[in-house]
């Protein structure tokens, strides 16, 4: 059975993100004996035109499509990347009768109404690999009738499909040293799944629970970074790398004792955290953090679903300080029932921290099933039938752009939004 597999993602700023999750699908289709060809469309001239000939001359009996992103959730300047999609969708139903499968990012937050409206006939939801795999078999012996539509992923990894790929899978682009770090670096993803509980994401609201990567596997995987890829600056993009600080600091060892030249980064929440973790990021090679908070203030905290407090998020900037590794700090402004008091709160309590930047979105991004689209819907922010494809926002009604600049006066800090533009605060 032929098998293409299609990196959508076509994005080059702040830098082009290497499409690791679909090297891996392509990779573990190859592994299970299927002829398999990768098409990455980033820094195609005329992508389009690319997918065409690929599809006339290899002739794929299943097409898999990673999408990575439906838009850009800025409030201020949204931008929907579906009608790229689309023409994705429309050049392999007129060129192709293959069946299409889809995957990637933006399936965790809406794989059903992104297989209805792009006419998919498949969708996974999570890591692929094992499930693109299942399915190819399904459809190659003809036992595809009646499955679902879109499945979710468990979040186990396999031991031989869950590989990172080749480096010579990707474009020499991807590898070129960021002047701003100047050296190269890449994503990597340790664990997989959520125990969070924020109101906002599609992905902790079925609180799956995480996995972290096999210790063989991750020796493997730096080896093949540094070896291969010559990479020795990664950083985990595990939306929390701290879930547990027993497990985060036996993962520290192990990244101690794998290398000692490899410079990562991650993101960290404030409820899981001790001096002695800490210390273990700093030895073993953690040079920055960004801190998860959304907020300063007790009572939106436990309105976001938090599951820490501010003297928390004090103690992390604290314990980060005194061990010399820069951090920054991700706000979000405007979630229910903020007010002028409790972003306040926020400011006051971020001018007791010295982070290197502070990203502060405006608005939610609002996705379906979440508790936050629940409470847009009983305050009719939306409604039942709206297609939420199309960007939509929470802000709350007591919440205004103009009162955020009045508070940001007395902040000693600048305040950046999602496009790096400054919105308030001074140094």
């Amino acid at each position: 059975m032929r098998i293409l597999v299609v990196s959508t993602n076509t994005l080059k700023k702040p830098m082009p993100v290497l499409p690791v999750g679909a090297g891996m699908v392509y990779s573990a289709l190859t592994a299970a004996g299927f002829e398999t060809r990768f098409l990455d469309m980033a820094f195609m001239a005329e992508p389009f035109e690319a997918l065409r000939d690929e599809l006339r001359v290899f002739e794929p009996e299943l097409i898999c499509l990673s999408v990575r992103n439906i838009d850009n959730q800025v409030i201020q300047q949204p931008e929907s990347y579906l009608p790229f999609i689309r023409e994705v969708m429309k050049v392999c139903r007129t060129c192709s009768s293959a069946k299409v499968l889809l995957g990637g990012a933006a399936m965790l937050v809406m794989p059903e109404e992104l297989v209805e409206e792009l006419g998919a006939d498949y969708g996974i939801k999570g890591s692929g690999e094992t499930e693109a795999v299942r399915l190819a078999h399904e459809l190659e012996r003809g036992q595809a009738a009646g499955r679902d539509k879109v499945v979710t992923a468990v979040p186990a990894y396999h031991p031989v499909y869950s590989r990172i790929p080749a480096k010579t899978l990707f474009s020499p682009q991807y590898f070129i040293p960021n002047p701003r770090i100047k050296k190269a670096s890449m994503g990597y993803q340790a664990s997989r799944g959520c125990s969070r509980h924020c109101i906002y994401c599609s992905e902790g609201y079925k609180n799956s629970g995480g996995c972290r990567i096999p210790a063989e596997q991750f020796m493997e995987d730096m080896k093949i970074l540094q070896a291969d890829y010559q990479v020795n600056s990664i950083t985990f993009v595990d939306g929390v790398f701290n879930h547990d600080v027993e497990e985060t600091m036996e993962f520290c060892g192990l990244i101690g004792r794998t290398s000692t030249s490899l410079d990562w980064s991650c993101a960290l929440t404030p409820a899981n955290i001790t001096e002695e973790l800490v210390r273990l990021l700093k030895r073993s090679g953690c040079r920055f953090v960004d801190i998860g908070a959304d907020s300063g203030s007790e009572r939106m905290l436990r309105r976001m679903g938090k599951q820490f407090h501010p003297e928390q998020l004090l103690e992390l900037g604290r314990l980060l300080e005194q061990y010399q590794i820069p951090y920054s700090v991700s706000l979000l402004f405007g979630g229910p029932g903020e007010h002028e008091e409790t972003m306040a709160e926020t400011v006051q309590l971020v001018n007791q921290l010295n982070p290197v930047y502070i990203l502060a979105s405006q608005g939610i991004r609002i996705y379906p099933h979440t508790a936050l689209y629940h409470i847009a819907l009983k305050e009719q922010v939306v409604q039942k039938n709206d297609n939420l494809l199309v960007p939509a926002f929470y802000q709350s009604k007591d919440y205004s752009d103009a009162l955020l600049t009045k508070v940001l006066a007395a902040s000693r800090h600048i305040y950046k939004d999602m496009l790096m533009n400054s919105i308030g605060g001074r140094t």
